[in-house]
């Protein structure tokens, strides 16, 4: 038995797999400046390393929409741990999700409490090399020295079958033009330009359909 999403591939109930997560790669956070429907646009939560990891990530998941059939699920965060949003437990309850591999902003704090996060509840936990930034890199390599004794594994790249991605992002207002239902994703993402996923990232999720 299958559940689908709008838009999206089906995942089997009750199996066991592994998620690439993306955390917070949205324009506010990542770029000074951006444009999205020929209007300039002005970030406001810039981490100002996060421009260095967007084509890695991009490249990571054309590689897992490559690899078959990936759902993709965006699930919005008000607070650094995409845990204080219930839906996170129930999706990855009900996906079977097993393993994760994070990716995206910051190093020592979202990417450091949502890695605790997953480490707390059992699942497999890897950081992938290249695809984090810090806004501090000392503070960032004291983040990854204690996610390491926690049992984080750092690698190099994520494996062939990839069956979920998880993008969890913080949803704000800093900008008050609205994103019109029906454009990227398929399934009706409502939210502002800031708050949308990067461009590179999305063409590369668009890959899958």
């Amino acid at each position: 038995m299958t559940k689908n999403e709008p838009g999206m591939g089906s995942v089997e109930e009750g199996g066991t797999l592994k998620a690439l997560v993306i955390i917070d790669m949205t324009n506010d956070f990542v770029y000074d400046t951006y444009e999205y429907e020929g209007t300039l646009y002005e970030g406001k939560l810039v981490a100002p390393m996060g421009k260095t990891i967007v084509d890695n990530i991009a490249r990571l998941v054309i590689k897992a929409v490559k690899g078959g059939t990936v759902s993709v699920f965006r699930l919005p965060k008000d607070h650094a741990s995409a845990f204080m949003n219930p839906e996170l437990e129930l999706k990855i309850a009900e996906l079977g999700i097993d393993e994760v591999f994070i990716t995206g902003l910051v190093d020592e704090v979202c990417i450091y409490i949502n890695s605790m996060g997953f480490l707390e509840r059992g699942f497999k936990t890897n950081i992938v090399k290249g695809c984090t930034a810090p806004f501090n890199e000392e503070k960032g390599r004291e983040a990854f020295r204690e996610l390491t004794k926690c049992g984080a594994k750092m690698v190099d790249d994520i494996p062939d079958d990839i069956k979920v991605i998880l993008l969890l992002e913080d949803e704000h207002d800093e900008n008050s033009e609205e994103i019109k239902s029906g454009t990227w994703p398929p399934h009706n993402m409502r939210g502002t330009p800031g708050a949308l996923t990067v461009k590179p990232i999305r063409d590369a999720l668009e890959e899958r359909i």
